[in-house]
C-alpha cells in the first residue's frame, strides 16, 4: 500500500506554521489509509491508525516544484505490520477491524453490575469472609459504593442535587436546561457602524485620534468651552430619571450593543446582556453622569451654586460603592482570568455610552446643532473618558479590546500614542513601574487622604503608584488645575471620618470578595 498526497505550490513568503502542515498531511494520510482498506474515516479509526501506523514509522518520499516552499507531492508507504503484515488468510481490512476490537480505548466497557446492589443488601455480613478474585473484589467494592451513595442521598437537597447533575452534564458536553447553547448574533452594517462609533469615542487607541493628531487622556482636562448663546441651555443640571436610563440601557444592551464584535470567542454573551440590564448599572450611569456634568460644565454656574467639595466626595464614594456591586455580579465572579479581562472593559464601555446618552437625552437639540453641537459633544466625550479613567481605570488597562488591537489601523495608532506618551514622560519603563505598585482607585483615595499612612515605606510605595487622574476626580476642577507636577506633589483630598469609614468598608468588602475561595484574587 502507498498513499500519495498533493500539496500544491506555496510561495516561500506565504508559508504557515510547520504544525499546520503536519496536521494537513496527517489528516490526509489517515483518511486515505482507511479509505484504501474500505473503512469509514471516523475519528476513532484515525486514532488507531495514528497508534499502529504513525507517520514517524512510514517511508516518505517528496517531490518538489520550482518556487514552492513546501513539497509538491508526498509518497507515503505505511509500516508493514499493518499494511502487509496480516496473518495468512486475513486481509488488511480484517486485521484492522480485529485491532479495533482489541483496542482497550475503543472496546473498554464497564463491568456488568446488574443485581449487585440487590445482592449486597441481602448479603449476610456475619458470614465468614470469602476469597475473591480481582474481578469479584472490583464488583464488591463497586456495590459497596452504590450502597453508600444510596445512604448518603437520603434527606439530600433535591434542588442542589439537580444543580450538580446539570453541571456534570455540562462538563460532559451534554447541554442541560440551565446551560443552553450560545447563539451568536450576526451583525450587519448597522452593527459595524455602531462599533465604529464606539471606537472613535471610547475605545483606545482609536478614541485618541483627533483631526489635529494623537491626544492622550490626561487628568488636567480643560473645562468645556461653550459659546455664549449656549450657556443658558447647558446651565440646567441633568434631570434624567432613573426609569428613563433603565429603559434606554435595556433596549441598547438587548438590540443595539455589538457585543459579539468585541471578541472572537463566545464568552457567555447572553449572561453579559442580562448583567448589563441589572438595576445597579443604570444607577451608576446616573451618578457618574452628574459627576461628569459638574466636572465639565460646573464653571457655567456661579461659585455659590456649584457642587460643594463635600458633596463631590460623597458622590465619588457612592459611585465606588455601586461599582463594587456591579463588578460583583455572578457573571464576573464565576469567570476565569481571560473572561474577566473581557467583561470589565465591556462594563466600562457600556457605562461610557450610558453617560453620553444621558447628556444627549437632555441636550439633544443643542448637541445635534450644526454650528457648535459637534465641538461641545467631542469635549464632553473627552471628559467622560477622563472621568472613567480616574474613577476605575487609571492605567487605561480596560479601555481597549484585544480583538480590535490586531488590526493594522490599531497597530499604527498604538505606535503613535506611545510616542506621544513618551514626549510627556510616560516611557514604557515608567508605565511598568507605576503599574507594578498600582493600587485600586478606591484604596488609593483612602490611603492618600489626610496626609497618607504614617509608615514611610508605605508612603514611598504609594507615591510610585499614585495617579493624578484619581486625585483629580475627588477634587474640584479649580483644585485640579493646580496639580501639574510630579505625582508625589499632588493635592490630597480631605475626607472626614464618616466618608473615610464608608470608603474603608467598601474597600474591605471588595478585598474580602476577591480573597474568598470562590473569588479571583486581584491586586489592590
Amino acid at each position: 500500500m502507498e498513499i500519495n498526497i498533493l500539496l500544491g505550490k506555496v510561495p516561500p513568503k506565504q508559508l504557515s506554521s510547520p504544525v499546520d502542515y503536519y496536521k494537513v498531511v496527517h489528516n490526509a494520510y489517515t483518511s486515505q489509509y482507511l479509505q484504501a482498506l474500505g473503512i469509514e474515516p471516523l475519528d476513532r479509526h484515525r486514532r488507531v491508525v495514528s497508534r499502529r501506523a504513525p507517520l514517524q514509522k512510514c517511508t516518505i518520499e517528496a517531490t518538489w516544484a520550482d518556487g514552492s516552499g513546501v513539497a509538491d507531492q508526498l509518497r507515503i508507504v505505511p509500516p508493514q505490520f499493518l499494511a502487509g503484515g496480516a496473518k495468512p488468510g486475513k486481509t488488511g481490512k480484517e486485521q484492522f477491524l480485529k485491532d479495533i476490537q482489541s483496542d482497550p480505548l475503543i472496546r473498554a466497557l464497564p463491568p456488568d453490575t446488574s443485581g449487585i446492589y440487590e445482592r449486597a443488601k441481602k448479603a449476610d455480613t456475619s458470614a465468614a469472609p470469602q476469597k475473591y478474585g480481582i474481578k469479584e473484589r472490583y464488583l464488591q467494592a463497586l456495590s459497596e459504593m452504590s450502597v453508600q451513595d444510596h445512604k448518603n442521598s437520603v434527606g439530600a437537597d433535591s434542588t442542589l442535587t439537580k444543580e450538580l447533575e446539570d453541571f456534570q452534564n455540562h462538563a460532559k458536553g451534554e447541554e442541560g436546561p440551565v446551560h443552553r447553547r450560545e447563539v451568536l448574533r450576526q451583525w450587519g452594517k448597522d452593527g459595524f457602524k455602531e462599533l465604529e462609533n464606539l471606537k472613535r469615542k471610547f475605545i483606545l487607541p482609536f478614541a485618541c485620534e483627533t483631526p489635529t493628531g494623537i491626544a492622550i487622556w490626561r487628568a488636567n482636562l480643560p473645562q468645556v468651552q461653550v459659546p455664549s448663546e449656549c450657556v443658558a441651555d447647558l446651565k440646567r443640571p441633568l434631570c434624567v430619571t432613573l426609569e428613563q436610563i433603565e429603559e434606554e440601557a435595556a433596549d441598547y444592551a438587548e438590540n443595539l450593543f455589538p457585543l459579539e464584535l468585541l471578541s472572537t470567542s463566545p464568552l457567555m454573551f447572553d449572561d453579559i446582556r442580562q448583567a448589563l440590564q441589572s438595576s445597579e448599572l443604570p444607577r451608576l450611569i446616573g451618578l457618574t453622569s452628574h459627576l461628569v456634568y459638574w466636572n465639565a460644565l460646573g464653571h457655567l454656574h456661579l461659585p455659590e451654586h456649584r457642587l460643594p467639595s463635600s458633596t463631590r466626595q460623597s458622590l465619588v464614594l457612592t459611585i465606588q460603592d455601586v461599582w463594587t456591586k456591579v463588578i460583583d455580579s455572578p457573571i464576573i465572579r464565576k469567570a476565569g482570568g481571560p473572561a474577566r479581562g473581557f467583561y470589565v472593559p465591556v462594563f466600562l464601555l457600556f457605562l461610557k455610552w450610558g453617560i453620553e446618552q444621558a447628556f444627549r437625552s437632555q441636550f439633544r437639540k443643542l448637541l445635534e446643532e450644526t454650528d457648535h453641537g459637534e465641538g461641545i459633544a467631542q469635549q464632553l466625550v473627552a471628559h467622560i473618558n477622563v472621568t472613567i479613567m480616574g474613577l476605575f481605570d487609571p492605567d487605561c488597562a480596560a479601555a481597549n479590546f484585544g480583538t480590535l488591537d490586531s488590526s493594522s489601523e490599531a497597530i499604527r495608532l498604538w505606535r503613535k500614542l506611545h510616542i506621544n506618551q513618551m514626549k510627556h514622560g510616560l516611557t514604557p519603563a515608567t508605565r511598568t513601574i507605576v503599574r507594578e505598585f498600582r493600587t485600586s482607585p478606591m484604596m488609593l483615595l483612602l490611603m492618600n487622604s489626610d496626609g497618607g499612612p504614617s509608615d514611610p515605606k508605605t508612603r514611598k510605595l504609594l507615591q510610585k503608584s499614585s495617579s493624578e487622574s484619581v486625585m483629580t476626580v475627588v477634587g474640584t476642577p479649580a483644585e485640579a488645575s493646580g496639580r501639574v507636577g510630579s505625582p508625589g506633589r499632588q493635592a490630597r483630598p480631605r475626607l472626614n471620618p464618616d466618608r473615610k469609614s464608608t470608603l474603608y468598608y467598601a474597600a474591605c468588602s471588595r478585598l474580602s470578595r476577591d480573597a474568598s475561595p470562590g473569588g479571583k484574587s486581584t491586586k489592590h
